[in-house]
């Protein structure tokens, strides 16, 4: 590992792909993280993590995001 680890950059590294909201489950297991996270985005040398671990992400199927636009209601019909 290195000195200048972030937590998206751990998170990128275990999952190679887009892993929304991963890096808050993160924060949330280790609220170590958090506390230092106001001063530095860099994790300290020595610092225990808890990893999330997604399945849906270890088989290859990330979570597919909401679609809501600006020019539609939530049905989905035209404004």
């Amino acid at each position: 590992m290195s000195e200048s680890l972030t937590c998206d950059m751990i998170v990128w590294k275990r999952y190679r792909q887009r892993s929304p909201g991963i890096v808050e489950k993160m924060l949330d297991a280790n609220p170590q993280l958090s506390w230092g996270h106001r001063t530095s985005p860099f994790i300290p040398v020595g610092t225990l993590l808890r990893m999330p671990i997604d399945p849906s992400l270890l088989i290859g199927k990330p979570p597919s995001l909401p679609t809501d636009s600006l020019w539609t209601d939530k049905e989905g019909y035209k404004l």
